[in-house]
């Protein structure tokens, strides 16, 4: 795992979690993403059945034509298809088709809009909070 990717993943850990986890570069373990792509999937999975699932859709199509431009084709069709993935190793694939930059930026983008409607933060409030022990103990190699 590179440098690029661990710092990717932190971001994220501290997007979901703030200052309440302790994270730096060098905790991040396959174990750690492994618990990441769990909460991930359950996020999207719990957003799909959402009535703005739509809203989230277009709103990450703009974020995503301002990220990569038209290196993805439709933006629209990317977005609705990323979040339909039903891959538990969605953030790998992302970071493997895309790099760590992307990834980071496409987890904010996505993470902003979520948390910006009640339906949608409830879902990924409810996937941090199951995950919390878990990823922290993760992080600590316990």
């Amino acid at each position: 795992m590179t440098t690029a990717e661990r710092e990717a993943y932190v971001s994220i850990i501290k997007a979901l979690y703030g200052n309440s986890i302790y994270v730096d570069e060098s905790m991040i373990t396959q174990e750690v993403v492994d618990i990441l792509e769990t909460i991930t999937y359950e996020i999207r999975n719990c957003t799909v059945g959402l009535g703005i699932f739509t809203t989230i859709v277009n709103a990450l199509a703009d974020a995503i034509q301002s990220l990569i431009g038209s290196d993805v084709g439709n933006p629209f069709k990317f977005a609705e298809d990323s979040l339909k993935d039903k891959s538990k190793q969605w953030l790998q694939k992302k970071t493997a088709q895309f790099g760590a930059e992307f990834l980071k930026s496409f987890f904010k983008s996505w993470y902003n809009i979520l948390m910006g409607n009640t339906q949608s933060k409830a879902c990924v409030n409810s996937a941090a909070l199951n995950w919390k022990s878990a990823l922290a103990m993760a992080l600590l190699g316990i």
